[in-house]
């Protein structure tokens, strides 16, 4: 029993991937643009675009897992990187090499050139296939001389190379690509990897989605799927997986150190004040008795200017 209560205590949603129809293509997307270079021998691009908190992250992750699966033989054929938030072609180069694990990633003595040569080396050495930048964003928002470098860099290692590259990052990712017809011509593959809107079909996958978190809880709960659950839960997230697990997760901890029954109206609306916005209103709290049901995307509201292009 204590082990049972321990394993209740440590529970987060964040340690579970909940497959949907887009993170199922984006994923099957992936793995054919790999596959595609592997038959080709010619390197090829994807980018992958979407709105902070939709679950990027997690689905690097979760590729990773099943890549490592299905190809146990060569579990280090994928290589995730994380852009340098000032990105040149000299410090790019040096996040690589660190994600290989390369001893002299950093070594101050090493230009840049004798550091993308390495990189060709090892990615050889260690057969990488493919090649992931998140927070590409990165290479839009510094408005610098480096960052037109960096684009180039990618462009050159792309031609040296065999190997995909996968540019994970914001929407406005995609800028870099209108700017640079080059990088454009490889990343002709783009995913947009969107929040949950109110499409009739998405509705569905929205449903879906709260059935499977639903059945994950380690607490009693009331049910998600009644049309007016199902309007609470998007208005409270703006139909993003990272709002939603923030208040289920904490919604799980107010049951267990309170001695609640489960989870209930009240339990997820002291979650969202907990976790979202700690100065709502009762009537623009999407879980309080008195909400009005009008998304929060008002002045000072937590989805203000959310969809602007800059995001």
């Amino acid at each position: 029993m204590d082990a049972i209560l321990e394993t209740q205590a440590q529970f987060s949603l964040r340690h579970h991937f909940i497959r949907s129809p887009q993170s199922d293509h984006a994923i099957a997307r992936m793995e054919e643009v790999r596959q595609d270079t592997l038959r080709t021998q010619t390197s090829k691009g994807l980018v992958i675009q979407g709105p902070s908190g939709v679950g990027k992250s997690s689905l690097i992750r979760e590729y990773m897992r099943s890549e490592a699966d299905g190809y146990p033989e060569s579990k280090s054929s994928v290589l995730v990187v994380e852009m340098p938030s000032s990105p040149s072609k000299k410090n790019l180069a040096t996040a690589v090499l660190t994600a290989m694990k390369d001893p002299f990633a950093t070594a101050r003595g090493h230009s840049a050139e004798h550091k993308f040569s390495r990189i060709i080396t090892l990615l050889r050495n260690q057969r990488i296939a493919m090649v992931i930048l998140d927070e590409a964003q990165h290479l839009v928002d510094y408005k610098k001389v480096g960052a037109y470098e960096a684009a180039d860099w990618i462009k050159s290692l792309m031609n040296e190379a065999d190997i995909t590259v996968v540019l994970v990052g914001l929407k406005r990712t995609e800028g870099l690509l209108w700017a640079n017809e080059q990088l454009r011509r490889r990343f002709s593959a783009s995913i947009d990897y969107g929040r949950y809107d109110l499409t009739e079909d998405t509705w569905k996958h929205f449903a879906g989605l709260l059935k499977a978190v639903h059945s994950l809880l380690p607490v009693q709960s009331i049910s998600f799927l009644s049309k007016d659950m199902l309007q609470r839960f998007h208005l409270a997230s703006f139909g993003l997986i990272d709002y939603l697990i923030k208040i289920l997760d904490r919604s799980v901890w107010l049951v267990q150190h309170t001695g609640a029954e489960g989870i209930d109206l009240c339990m997820l609306s002291q979650a969202f004040r907990d976790e979202v916005w700690s100065r709502v209103p009762s009537e623009r709290n999407p879980f309080s008795t008195s909400f009005d049901f009008r998304p929060l995307t008002g002045g000072r509201e937590p989805f203000e200017n959310f969809d602007q292009p800059s995001a």
